[in-house]
């Protein structure tokens, strides 16, 4: 911020300093000017810490996001592999459902077959087959006789070969189902496994989330806290060159003062030495004439005339001294300097100015004489322009935030009453009003100096 003064004398009478040097002003924005020095040493310090926290927490949320990347990729892994045994279980269940059907048809013409089988049996054992006593009686000779019943023989034993053939397969179906069952159950018992895996790494991967999380939170916190900091060594700077500004003023005055001094001493010096030779002149002419007269006839001494003193006139009281600053803008008071609950998080908080509500657009006006510090956007503050005072050799700053519009820019000297910007409700306001802050002394983060500003403004 470029702060220009058309004149040490203009800037001086501005801020409410009288052009004659004040060694209590001096003193006091020396001391001011220490205090910015040493607030902007720990800021700064603070800044830095602050950034390598932050570069800190990068790299740690970096590396929490990298391993939650590995976590998700382990699950999407896993997903698939799942998603496989699952395909797997429900093609060993549809097999082992296929096998159990075939083994009960299987089972249904082994019981078939036996019965068919047994009732032959049984039939050529109490009374003989009909069909193959017939076969064998309608043979024309002994050797068709044979033949014949080389034939019988042979389907007796090919109806015994296909019942063991069943009975092969309806064992072999058994043994496949067993097989199948098995393999059932430990494909559910590794899918099983692979279910509660999930679950671990689901459960793992939900805290390197929430980790992630946690980091995201603390790097806006840090990035808000360094744009604070940052924001705080902006105003602390130009603060110090205001101050530095207002000791270069002092300081070409008290050499104009000397100069004069040194002047009217050297006038005085002349009208002394003018006097002196006017007196030593008149002295000899006083005895010059006293010479001739003592020569001359004597005559009554004259008595010169002494004028009577005059009387001088009264000094005027002393008038009561106002107070130094004016009511910003007119409106009630919704929330006054002190503990209050925060409209926004409802948590308790002291609130470090006042706020005057009054209808959007409405003209705010500087409550005294100053230099503007800073126009522009704040944190919380939305649209704010602070003024830095010097009244009677004390520093004071003024704030008003949640302006709707600016009409002054940082450096411009204004005059008590001049309009800064207009009543609104930018920043962290729940709707339209002047947030007024009184600071005795520079402004900070966390507002230390602030003072209520009821008592010099009502």
């Amino acid at each position: 911020m470029k702060v220009r003064f058309y004149s040490a004398v203009l800037s001086l009478a501005l801020i409410g300093t009288s052009v004659s040097v004040d060694a209590t002003s001096k003193e006091d924005l020396l001391k001011e000017q220490q205090e910015v020095e040493s607030r902007l040493k720990e800021t700064e310090r603070l800044q830095n810490q602050t950034s390598e926290k932050l570069i800190l927490t990068k790299q740690e949320r970096k590396e929490a996001r990298a391993q939650l990347n590995e976590v998700n990729s382990r699950l999407d892994d896993l997903a698939l592999k799942i998603a496989d045994q699952q395909a797997a279980v429900a093609a060993s269940k549809e097999q082992l459902r296929l096998t159990e059907a075939a083994i009960s048809e299987t089972l249904k013409e082994l019981h078939q077959q036996e019965e068919l089988l047994g009732s032959r049996l049984r039939a050529v054992q109490q009374k003989g087959d009909v069909k193959y006593i017939e076969v064998l009686l309608d043979a024309k000779d002994f050797g068709d006789l044979i033949s014949r019943f080389s034939t019988v023989s042979e389907i007796i034993k090919q109806d015994d070969h296909v019942l063991q053939a069943y009975k092969g397969n309806v064992k072999q179906l058994s043994e496949q189902r067993s097989e199948q069952a098995l393999l059932l159950e430990s494909m559910k018992r590794e899918q099983r496994k692979l279910l509660v895996l999930q679950t671990r790494i689901i459960a793992e991967s939900e805290l390197k989330r929430k980790l992630v999380v946690q980091l995201n939170t603390k790097v806006k916190e840090l990035q808000q806290e360094q744009f604070s900091k940052a924001e705080e060594a902006e105003i602390l700077a130009d603060q110090r060159r205001l101050i530095q500004n207002e000791l270069i003023a002092l300081q070409e005055a008290e050499r104009k003062a000397k100069e004069e001094a040194k002047r009217k001493a050297a006038e005085a010096a002349r009208a002394a030495e003018a006097k002196r030779q006017a007196e030593a002149a008149e002295a000899a002419r006083a005895a010059e004439a006293k010479k001739k007269k003592s020569d001359a006839p004597s005559a009554e001494p004259t008595i010169p005339e002494v004028e009577s003193p005059t009387a001088t006139p009264e000094q005027p009281a002393d008038a009561v001294t106002s107070r130094p600053f004016h009511l910003p803008v007119q409106g009630y008071v919704s929330s006054p300097f002190g503990p209050r609950n925060n409209p926004l998080t409802g948590k308790p908080e002291i609130h470090k100015g006042i706020d005057l509500v009054n209808a959007k657009g409405t003209p705010i006006h500087a409550a005294a004489g100053g230099i503007v510090l800073r126009a522009g956007s704040a944190t919380g503050y939305g649209n704010v322009v602070m003024v830095t005072h010097l009244i009677d050799g004390q520093v004071y700053t003024t704030v008003y935030a949640h302006l709707d519009s600016i009409s002054v820019s940082a450096g411009q000297t204004v005059m008590p009453g001049k309009t800064v910007g207009t009543l609104g409700t930018t920043g962290w306001s729940t709707g339209p009003h002047l947030h007024f802050e009184l600071h005795k002394g520079e402004w900070a983060v966390g507002q230390p100096n602030a003072v209520d500003p009821a008592p010099y403004i009502f």
